[in-house]
């Protein structure tokens, strides 16, 4: 019988997921800075490196900017455009294209909170929890 319901909860969690990648990526990058930071723009986390809506660090800007100058697009950030909420959803979006054009939304948002392997952490299951509920909330009020 316990097996049973693992094969129960193991569907309805891929099922959860699958659904969730069907909605645009907008409701996802609203989830993840609801769970981040509230929508405060002002946020800051992670002992004074993470600012932002999206909590980016400093790495962050400079992973992007190698993107951009590898693309060779001249448009650079500044640790300022943290603050942006604009800026950080465009940080974000260069991002994701580079590394998960075709990833599943769980898997970018535990990247995001988790690194270049944040998928595989057990850590960031919470984080992607937290990611997935609002968007459920999200994709049912549109």
């Amino acid at each position: 019988m316990k097996k049973f319901f693992t094969l129960i909860t193991v569907a309805l969690v891929s099922l959860n997921t699958y659904a969730q990648d069907q909605v645009p990526i907008e409701f996802l990058v609203d989830a993840m800075i609801h769970v981040e930071s509230r929508g405060d723009s002002t946020a800051i986390g992670d002992g004074g490196k993470a600012v932002g809506v999206l909590q980016i660090h400093p790495i962050m800007v400079r992973e992007v900017n190698r993107i951009l100058g590898k693309n060779g697009s001249d448009v650079r950030y500044t640790y300022d455009d943290r603050y942006s909420v604009e800026k950080s959803k465009e940080m974000f979006y260069v991002w994701k294209e580079y590394y998960h054009p075709n990833s599943s939304y769980e898997k970018i948002a535990r990247c995001w909170n988790g690194g270049t392997n944040g998928h595989m952490f057990y850590c960031t299951n919470r984080y992607w929890r937290k990611v997935s509920d609002r968007l459920e909330t999200l994709a049912m009020v549109d």
